[in-house]
């Protein structure tokens, strides 16, 4: 299987740190802010990806999202999907043990596994991933309040954008409050030519649908430049993501 890939991480406009964290293949993203894209051609037979973003207003988000990713990347082949999510928790549990100051950490993610012929798309929180052939397919769910009145029908997706309980998250990755875990999982079968997009809240709260189809018509390269332009006019928190194409 052979991949192109583009991926960045950036502060925004208005963060004074970028709380996000990538997973590019076996390379952690942490603590930076990319002012460009940068691309990766990638020939395997299966490669895990993933979105953190680290929740911002709780102590030590840089660190719960990267923290995160580590032990996704570490223990990936040991557990299933929400085993290993719940055994994350376990682990920022026993770290706020050790370092109270952590009380609360907390993160959303978002992770695709791409196999040769499938793939398997989760995600805790709000950070998402989405397919792309020639409109856009939302593969995980927000789990946030706002999310729960889209599902009812209350409000439609561009409403979703802006409603004022979109961030209010109802799941996430967390040490030091027990909550109850909510995992969603979707598999899918993978054709030449899918492109799929990993991103957090910054980048899908700043679009719409007709826009990110418009760059992602461009393909990876142009594609990817035109989401971190169009995200950065707004630019109101860390905007994040990695865009897959299976060539």
């Amino acid at each position: 299987m052979k991949l192109r890939l583009a991926y960045l991480t950036n502060r925004g406009k208005l963060r004074s740190r970028n709380e996000d964290a990538l997973l590019v293949k076996e390379k952690i993203l942490s603590g930076i802010s990319m002012d460009k894209p940068e691309f990766m051609d990638i020939e395997s037979d299966e490669l895990l990806l993933a979105v953190a973003d680290g929740m911002g207003g709780m102590p030590c988000g840089d660190r719960a999202s990267r923290m995160a990713l580590d032990l996704l990347k570490r223990l990936w082949n040991e557990y299933e999907v929400p085993g290993l999510l719940k055994e994350i928790t376990d682990r920022m549990n026993d770290y706020v043990a050790e370092h109270p100051e952590c009380f609360g950490m907390g993160t959303a993610l978002a992770g695709l596994f791409l196999g040769k012929e499938r793939a398997i798309a989760f995600n805790v929180g709000d950070c998402r991933v989405y397919r792309y052939r020639t409109t856009l397919q939302l593969l995980t769910r927000d789990h946030t309040e706002a999310y729960e009145l889209l599902e009812k029908g209350v409000i439609d997706e561009e409403e979703l954008r802006f409603h004022h309980l979109r961030n209010l998250l109802t799941s996430a990755l967390m040490g030091g409050y027990r909550i109850d875990l909510k995992v969603h999982i979707k598999e899918i079968k993978v054709s030449e030519g899918d492109m799929f997009l990993l991103c957090s809240d910054g980048l899908w709260d700043e679009l719409s649908v007709n826009q990110m189809e418009e760059c992602l018509s461009l393909g990876v390269d142009y594609g990817s430049l035109c989401l971190f332009e169009k995200a950065y006019v707004g630019g109101k928190d860390n905007i994040s993501f990695i865009l897959a194409k299976v060539l």
